[in-house]
């Protein structure tokens, strides 16, 4: 933003005088004004900011103000206070009939996505516990941990070849 240009030295000497006296700045402020029209401007201007009074209101204008627009207002019917109950009442019995029939009406039709279709017939389930904790081959497992390293080595070479050959 540029700042203002200074005001030349006459200039600010008779804008002084006026502020001093606003009426009778002196000799040398009117004949400068007579010259330069932007102070005789200021000086108007300044004459001009006279302090008014505010407006004054009648006693009671805004106490009465609200009834005067209320008299203006087109007349309204007196609402049933009764009536807007039942209708929310009846609003939300509907709502809950349609969903309860539609929630139905879907189940009834319903299909299933997938059907299981069982290549044999079902097999019982053996229910009784094993004697023994161990499954199958598990006592070999259990052998490895005594293995020597030469005999672990040879061991796992037979498996590699094993695996190996079932590629």
């Amino acid at each position: 933003m540029t700042e203002p240009l200074p005001l030349p030295e006459a200039c600010s000497r008779t804008m002084a005088a006026v502020l001093k006296e606003p009426l009778a700045p002196g000799a040398s402020a009117d004949t400068h004004m007579k010259t330069c029209s932007a102070c005789s401007e200021a000086r108007v201007a300044y004459l001009a900011q006279e302090e008014a009074p505010e407006a004054l209101t009648p006693a009671g204008y805004f106490e009465r103000l609200p009834e005067r627009i209320q008299r203006k207002l087109p007349l309204r019917a007196p609402a049933h206070r009764w009536r807007q109950p039942l209708g929310w009442a009846a609003a939300a019995a509907l709502l809950m009939a349609i969903g309860t029939a539609s929630f139905w009406a879907g189940r009834a039709n319903r299909t299933p996505l997938v059907e299981a279709a069982l290549p044999r017939p079902a097999e019982a389930v053996e229910t009784t516990a094993p004697d023994t904790p161990f499954h199958n081959h598990e006592e070999d497992a259990a052998q490895v941990q005594a293995l020597t390293p030469e005999e672990m080595k040879t061991l796992l070479k037979r498996l590699d070849l094993t695996h190996s050959a079932q590629r």
